[in-house]
């Protein structure tokens, strides 16, 4: 493999800069910020390393043990920026000048010059918005969430994400070259939520590994899991009240009064910890009130390779977000063969089919919950049905073709900035 700390040089057609800030590719999922924004960097730049398009991931350093430059995949690196070890994710906005100013230093250093600025999360942004033209002419922005669609179905007792946010996605809405939208919906949010201009906003669909989650045996699964009989729930994600989980716990409980005495949830991830309380605590406590704290197994985070056996392990995925920009975790269970169990949200609508690889649920009343996942433990045919279904829905969704997607937008929009630049100079 190639020396990390090398400049790829003539290798590449092309050369991106990728700012991802507030968490890294390489980092364990389901802890912290770490979910499908990281998964989405990964798998995009390995898919552009296969097109001959090199990535640079900008992200900060977290640990001592994080090395200065690391190889993702041959024409792809991550180099961790020292900059706001330990903040939350609105405290690392007071980080953003100085996270900008290093990764110029470095471009500077490297006698780097990039095509294209892709950024993630409105953070990100950010930088990338006090980076351009510096580094690079054009910038691609993806904003993964957006804080005024999660404000909209806030959770009980959750925190309503600050006006400090919104601006900034409201200015980067109006700056960026490009806009690029998971659903149809999200590119709807930004022209009417944000103001951003129609021509600028394009809809890529994030995709999934299906060489890597795909069916595994039930009992191969449950043994490499260290689990047996019964019948198992399965919860993936950080644990923050956007996320549902006590919807979840309190449908398990109704589900023990109705005779489902084998059913365990398993809950995979870690406190997100944007804010002082515990949710993994807190959830706890929930889960003792119920009832069902002997059948709810908190597992906290898991490598991302290891996922698969999980799904396949499972039951039923069980998904009671009040917000997903995209059901990335979702689509990585019907992948598997599971079916899903979610709420009727823009994310999970776009991935999962109610009634064909799952139950897509108004609300967040725990009753209907417990009700449809009822339904599919009760009819184990029905359930090897939606996820049969489920799997065959994913095969529209590849990494492959959202990089290709990406390729042909980023092409069209670098042209037009050289095209802008000749025009200029002809008039010098």
């Amino acid at each position: 493999m190639a020396d990390p700390t090398r400049p790829i040089g003539d290798r590449a057609a092309r050369r991106i800069a990728v700012i991802s800030m507030h968490t890294s590719p390489t980092a364990s999922l389901g802890q912290n910020a770490n979910g499908g924004l990281n998964v989405y960097v990964r798998e995009v730049a390995t898919a552009f390393s296969d097109r001959g398009i090199a990535t640079d991931i900008f992200t900060r350093r977290q640990s001592p043990d994080d090395p200065a430059v690391e190889q993702l995949a041959d024409l792809s690196r991550v180099i961790y920026v020292p900059a706001g070890n330990g903040l939350d994710k609105y405290s690392l906005y007071n980080e953003v000048p100085l996270f900008a100013r290093r990764v110029a230093d470095f471009a500077g250093r490297e006698g780097l010059r990039y095509d294209l600025l892709f950024s993630h999360y409105w953070l990100s942004g950010e930088v990338a918005c006090l980076l351009r033209p510096r580094i690079a002419r054009t910038w691609a922005h993806v904003a993964h969430t957006l804080g005024l669609v999660k404000n909209r179905a806030l959770a009980t007792g959750a925190i309503p994400e600050p006006a400090l946010r919104i601006q900034v996605e409201g200015e980067i809405a109006q700056q960026a070259d490009l806009l690029i939208a998971s659903t149809e919906e999200e590119g709807v949010d930004l022209v009417d939520l944000y103001g951003a201009e129609p021509e600028r906003v394009y809809v890529v669909p994030p995709g999934v590994d299906l060489a890597m989650f795909q069916p595994i045996d039930r009992a191969e699964a449950r043994s490499k899991i260290g689990y047996g009989d019964g019948r198992l729930l399965l919860f993936v994600g950080r644990l923050e009240r956007l996320k549902g989980v006590e919807v979840a716990i309190r449908a398990l409980a109704l589900l023990r009064d109705r005779a489902h005495d084998d059913v365990r949830l398993l809950i995979l991830g870690e406190d997100s910890k944007d804010g002082e309380e515990s949710e993994k605590s807190r959830l706890k406590s929930v889960a003792e009130a119920a009832g069902v704290r002997d059948r709810v197994d908190f597992l906290g985070s898991v490598a991302h390779h290891e996922l698969p056996y999980f799904y396949s392990a499972a039951d039923v995925l069980v998904m009671p977000s009040y917000s997903e920009s995209f059901g990335l975790v979702g689509l990585e269970a019907q992948a598997s063969g599971r079916p899903v169990v979610g709420s009727n949200v823009t994310g999970l609508r776009s991935v999962i089919r109610d009634e064909v690889s799952g139950y897509l649920v108004d609300g967040h009343d725990p009753a209907a919950y417990a009700e449809r996942i009822g339904r599919l433990l009760d009819d184990p045919e029905l359930a090897q049905q939606m996820g049969r279904r489920g799997r065959l829905l994913a095969q529209r969704f590849s990494w492959a073709r959202t990089a290709d997607r990406l390729e042909l937008l980023f092409d069209r929009v670098v042209e037009r900035a050289q095209l802008r630049v000749q025009a200029s100079a002809r008039h010098e």
